[in-house]
């Protein structure tokens, strides 16, 4: 990650100056620990250094910010449930497209609030790397440039992270606000007009299922990478 409050990188971390052959007293999977305890709206640096009992300067070795505090247990969160996705060796690339969409929605939706600070460039876990290079993999045989197979997983990393958005609002009791804004924006006009965008409205604010979007969107991605390796591009 780049810029001030970014995750650093060494191996351990210090509780203020730290004289030769002396132990570490915090680390990384300690500052997550630590973190998990408390709710977001909580979670600062000095409330994490309280709870692990160090100075507040010492997280610093890892974190900087309360911003990069965040960023670490979000990407932890959705590391810890992405890593559990099951890609069977021989499955065809669709297969293995829909079970990393469907791993990506879980793991965001398990991360919860915290979802706008997950930031792939700071993924680290060897597991979910390998889970990565599998899907990679998997597409690539079938015939895509790595480029464009990088560029397919972005696009369902989108996909997934929007549904997952929307089930977190719906589990909230939220509506869908698109479907609400558009209802009262025709409230405003003759009841004859716009018949299918009131249909839909209509149809939404009465029953908002993310599940039914993200599906569809998946099966428009698998159809356009059928379309794109038939034509050879």
């Amino acid at each position: 990650m780049s810029g001030g409050h970014r995750l650093g990188t060494g191996p351990e971390a210090v509780d203020g100056p730290r004289g030769r052959g002396r132990p570490s007293k915090i680390n990384r999977d300690l500052i997550v620990a630590a973190a998990r305890t408390l709710a977001p709206e909580k979670l600062t640096m000095q409330a994490v250094a309280d709870a692990l009992g160090v100075d507040r300067k010492a997280l610093n070795y890892y974190v900087s910010d309360r911003d990069g505090l965040l960023e670490l247990v979000a990407l932890d969160a959705f590391e810890s449930e992405f890593r559990r996705v099951d890609l069977p060796a021989h499955a065809d690339w669709r297969q293995v497209l829909r079970s990393c969409a469907t791993a990506m929605k879980e793991a965001f939706t398990r991360v919860g609030v915290l979802i706008s600070y997950v930031r792939f460039d700071g993924v680290t876990d060897t597991t979910v790397l390998a889970v990565i290079e599998r899907i990679l993999e998997s597409l690539v045989t079938a015939g895509l440039g790595v480029d464009d197979a990088g560029r397919a997983i972005t696009l369902v990393s989108g996909v997934a992270h929007s549904a997952a958005r929307e089930t977190t609002a719906v589990a909230a009791g939220r509506t869908d606000p698109q479907a609400e804004n558009v209802a009262h924006a025709l409230e405003t006009g003759p009841p004859q007009r716009f018949p299918l965008l009131r249909r839909l409205a209509a149809d939404r604010r009465s029953a908002h299922r993310p599940d039914e979007q993200f599906r569809f969107d998946v099966e428009l991605i698998i159809a356009g990478l059928e379309r794109r390796l038939a034509a050879g591009d």
